[in-house]
């Protein structure tokens, strides 16, 4: 939006604690959503760290899928409602776990960054909500917990916990404007601490690792939905095809 010129301007004692109050109001919820925007308005890779040795990087990948040669919007709606056929499609079957109440539990491939090795697990909420004034299906990612199940090489002298691991997934997916697929957005970000000797290394090398973390994370999960989610959707034709034959 175009903001015209801007200069600085004091605020003053009452709007502060106005301004205080408002964030007071936030909630958990709505602080939750916010952050999901940010991640979702990302576009591929991200890197950040700073000199006190916080680092956090991640990637945001779009995700296309052609369903159907026609469009057949009725029936990519009725499958993207199927939450829980959907949500054990999406990743490796063996690498997924219900826990319940539309949680489950997705085990990660072994990650190295220089001399950290992570085997993180993510708890990630999956339900299908409906979307504006045609109440469209929209396939809703949301991390809840996760395990980094972190470590470290010999040498490095830290402990996994004073690396503050924070790991965030997020992600949707509703149908095609053509009505013959699905489209949307997956990200991730892997936050945490550098141990001090890891804080003197150039910021090339921890970004070429990070650039390796996010191609393998985004690679097995765009490809993981190809394979799983698109063979779940003909399972889910064939089915509804049959039902009516019935």
């Amino acid at each position: 939006k175009p903001f015209g010129s801007l200069r600085r301007q004091k605020i003053a004692p009452e709007k502060e604690q106005v301004k205080a109050a408002e964030a007071e109001v936030l909630t958990p919820l709505d602080a939750a959503e916010a952050r999901r925007k940010v991640l979702l308005a990302r576009d591929g890779p991200h890197f950040r760290s700073d000199r006190l040795g916080k680092v956090e990087f991640g990637s945001t990948a779009r995700v296309v899928a052609t369903l159907e040669r026609r469009p057949n919007a009725e029936l990519i709606t009725a499958w993207l409602a199927d939450e829980r056929g959907l949500a054990m499609s999406i990743w490796d079957p063996e690498l997924t776990k219900e826990l319940g109440s539309s949680v489950y539990r997705l085990q990660l491939m072994v990650l190295k960054f220089v001399t950290i090795s992570l085997a993180p697990t993510v708890d990630v909420k999956m339900v299908t909500l409906s979307e504006g004034d045609g109440n469209l299906p929209v396939f809703v990612l949301q991390s809840v917990d996760f395990d980094p199940n972190i470590q470290i090489l010999p040498g490095v002298g830290v402990s996994a916990s004073a690396l503050g691991i924070q790991i965030e997934v997020a992600g949707e997916l509703r149908p095609s404007q053509d009505g013959t697929g699905v489209a949307g957005t997956i990200s991730f970000q892997t936050a945490g601490k550098l141990p001090r000797p890891m804080r003197l290394l150039p910021e090339a090398v921890l970004k070429a690792a990070s650039n390796r973390i996010n191609n393998t994370i985004a690679n097995f999960a765009i490809q993981s939905f190809e394979r799983g989610g698109t063979a779940n959707y003909h399972e889910f034709r064939r089915a509804k095809m049959a039902a009516s034959d019935s």
